[in-house]
């Protein structure tokens, strides 16, 4: 197995950058990309569980708080989802051509143990945004604006993974 993930890493190191300047031309370029997804994807969970639904719940009307939450995902999604096709492919190819990594599955010290750990969270930050949405949607559809109390704590769980995914990236690049 370590082999083949060698094998893999030198077939799409070989492929992607063929002097070190490309290398680093690319690097460079695929963690703008990469930083500027997690902060489009990261930056909305915080600003909906801090800003926009704390607002919301102040509004008088019900139904009204849930509708305005609904366009305001509806004008979101596009972003979010765009976020998620920059980060994986920007995310496999800056792992791959990473010195560190060792190929799939192989964890042999800090940094491979702390990108798999992030990585778990990731998985669950897909879980608990697939929850929210369809808590969202499923709200927009009743006239009375329940589940705002649901929406709330699944906003604020997605703000508080999206802050350890920051803190373990943090942690994998100083360590």
């Amino acid at each position: 197995m370590l082999a083949a993930g060698r094998r893999a890493q030198t077939l799409v190191r070989g492929a992607i950058a063929r002097s070190p300047e490309e290398n680093v031309a690319l690097v460079t370029l695929a963690v703008t990309a990469h930083l500027f997804a997690t902060v489009a994807l990261v930056g909305y969970y915080a600003v909906l569980a801090i800003v926009i639904v704390p607002a919301l719940v102040a509004l008088p009307a019900p139904s009204g708080r849930i509708e305005v939450l609904a366009r305001i995902e509806r004008r979101a999604m596009p972003v979010l989802l765009a976020s998620l096709v920059a980060l994986l492919a920007t995310g496999v190819y800056l792992m791959t051509a990473d010195p560190q990594y060792a190929g799939p599955g192989i964890v042999r010290d800090s940094w491979a143990s702390l990108l798999l750990v992030k990585h778990v969270v990731i998985v669950i930050m897909l879980f608990v945004g697939s929850y929210l949405d369809g808590l969202i949607v499923r709200a927009a559809g009743r006239a009375d604006g329940a589940g705002l109390s649901r929406i709330t704590w699944a906003s604020r769980g997605m703000a508080v993974l999206g802050a350890a995914v920051l803190v373990i990236t943090a942690a994998a690049q100083t360590g």
